[in-house]
């Protein structure tokens, strides 16, 4: 089963470097394959973004459809406001 390595970071952004009136999206991506690496990029919209987020690891060839390992460990947390009315 695949295990996840990347990770996608996309946070809004005052302006593209060196252009502070272009406000935008920073994206920034982390993945591991022999060693770790970082790339980042810039778009006007959270969407072109998170395309180009995952272009750039698709590219990369980074399984982007991981799903994480079964654990006993995991609890599944119910609202304090459902165990009270039950």
């Amino acid at each position: 089963m695949p295990v996840k390595k990347h990770n996608i970071i996309i946070e809004r952004w005052a302006g593209q470097p060196g252009e502070r009136a272009t406000p935008g999206f920073r994206w920034l991506v982390s993945y591991e394959t022999d060693a770790r690496y970082h790339v980042q990029g810039f778009e006007t919209t959270h969407a072109a973004a998170r395309a180009a987020a995952e272009s750039c690891l698709l590219e990369k060839g980074i399984d982007l459809d991981w799903v994480p390992k079964e654990s006993s460990a995991t609890t599944l947390l119910t609202p304090r406001s459902k165990r009270l009315s039950a």
